[in-house]
């Protein structure tokens, strides 16, 4: 319990102060549960924040100024947000409506987010894993969802127990009266009403945290470092070319590289374009008003 919270303070304050967002495309193992499937979703939303922010927003600036720049496609990963988040049968949803029943099963789980998106191409079933160990797998035993940076085949045999690794409501409402700074820290934004007994998962406030988390990182001015891996074999002084070249395709660099090529990554205000030539200029330029000066330069 205190081990995510401990995770997420360190990881937004990081975040925050620096403006820096330093993430990995994704996370796999051989087996993959709960943790690395709450990891990849941030890693989603991650991957759409920059999206948004060097592709989509710098594009739209682009055709605003008429500047004839080509347009740069890139993958939208909102279909596997949705996928996951979906107010109605995403997986976190269907989650905690199985971690409500009297007897939760995870295999009826498992049943349950295959019937909800069975025409969903980013959702499979584990025989369709190119891993032979995930072949294996049974139909209710796990899932595969095809990330933005490539496929993780998820064991869901331990979800519904990860999901509820939560301390009890009225003793987490006696925490929240520590005078401890850390401790009032951690349990700050905490769901719990004292005197009621009300279950929040794991998995919602992980999607609480992460929004609100997101929506901090959109009020400022961010900075990405984008973690390219090396090598499978996580071993130091190897370098594989094409895992690394697929790792750029898939987290969105090409097409950033292709949008800086050709579009404009050095500007300057109108004020000092037109105070850098100003006194070059003769009495009639001198006197227009630094955007005008600027658009008569530019038709000129």
């Amino acid at each position: 319990m205190l081990l995510p919270k401990l995770y997420t303070v360190i990881c937004s304050t990081t975040l925050l102060i620096k403006s820096i967002g330093a993430y990995h495309s994704r996370q796999f193992f051989t087996v993959n549960s709960f943790e690395q499937f709450c990891i990849n979703y941030c890693n989603e939303k991650l991957q759409q924040f920059f999206n948004e922010r060097i592709l989509k927003y710098e594009q739209e600036l682009y055709k605003k100024e008429g500047l004839g720049v080509p347009e740069i496609t890139y993958v939208d990963n909102q279909g596997c947000i949705d996928l996951i988040e979906a107010k109605t049968n995403g997986i976190f949803t269907l989650l905690d409506e199985e971690s409500k029943l009297p007897k939760p099963s995870y295999t009826h789980f498992t049943g349950e987010v295959h019937k909800a998106w069975p025409s969903e191409y980013r959702i499979g079933l584990p025989r369709s894993s190119k891993l032979k160990a995930h072949r294996s797998i049974r139909d209710d035993e796990g899932f595969l969802i095809r990330h933005f940076a490539g496929a993780v085949c998820y064991q869901t045999k331990y979800f519904i127990e990860k999901n509820n690794d939560a301390l009890h409501a009225s003793l987490e409402s006696i925490i929240q009266e520590s005078k401890n700074k850390l401790i009032e820290t951690l349990f700050s934004t905490s769901m719990a009403q004292k005197g009621k007994l009300t279950f929040v998962s794991v998995g919602s406030k992980f999607k609480t945290q992460l929004g609100e988390l997101m929506e901090k990182l959109k009020s400022n001015g961010t900075n990405f470092i984008r973690c390219i891996k090396p090598n499978n074999k996580m071993v130091d002084h190897q370098f594989d070319g094409s895992l690394s070249l697929m790792q750029l395709k898939c987290s969105g660099m090409i097409s950033v590289l292709e949008l800086m090529e050709y579009g404009y990554p050095s500007r300057t205000s109108f004020a000092d374009l037109h105070s850098m030539y100003k006194e070059y200029l003769p009495k009639e330029l001198k006197q227009l008003n630094p955007k005008t000066f600027c658009e008569t330069r530019k038709i000129c």
